[in-house]
């Protein structure tokens, strides 16, 4: 049997499902790369990242694309990742980390489906203050 990646996608609503096996195979193959890998080099990773070895494991296991909506709510605002970084060095990864460990997200991604624009994102966000500061921030940078 061909493997799931050597197979011919097909059209339509089958090449999506195909994109997503494909996808959450290689999540899986990550997400078990650090369960096996040695624990000094676990810990000098998530130290390069930004947190402990637990953290990065935790982040790994809520599969591929967590921090769309952090990216989707960044859009709305006018907002670039340059823009939050030239705020801050570091603060786009913290902002997606703290995305990715959000239990809000099913109110999230449907207040940016319905009502983007809505500032009730800002009473359940863990980012808002960061998100605002860096909105109002960007203002003041030379054009």
């Amino acid at each position: 049997m061909p493997k799931l990646e050597d197979r011919e996608p097909a059209a339509g609503a089958e090449s999506t499902v195909h994109h997503l096996l494909v996808r959450l195979r290689e999540w899986w193959q990550h997400r078990n790369e650090l369960n096996t890998m040695d624990v000094e080099e676990l810990t000098r990773v998530a130290r390069d990242l930004g947190m402990t070895g637990q953290e990065l494991k935790d982040l790994a296991a809520r599969g591929p694309d967590v921090v769309h909506l952090l990216h989707d709510r960044m859009r709305v605002l006018g907002l670039t990742r340059a823009d939050v970084e030239r705020v801050a060095h570091g603060l786009m990864r913290d902002m997606e980390r703290t995305c990715a460990c959000c239990n809000e997200k099913g109110v999230c991604e449907k207040d940016l489906a319905a009502r983007p624009n809505d500032a009730a994102w800002e009473g359940y966000c863990p980012n808002a203050v960061s998100l605002t500061g860096v909105k109002i921030i960007k203002g003041h940078f030379p054009a």
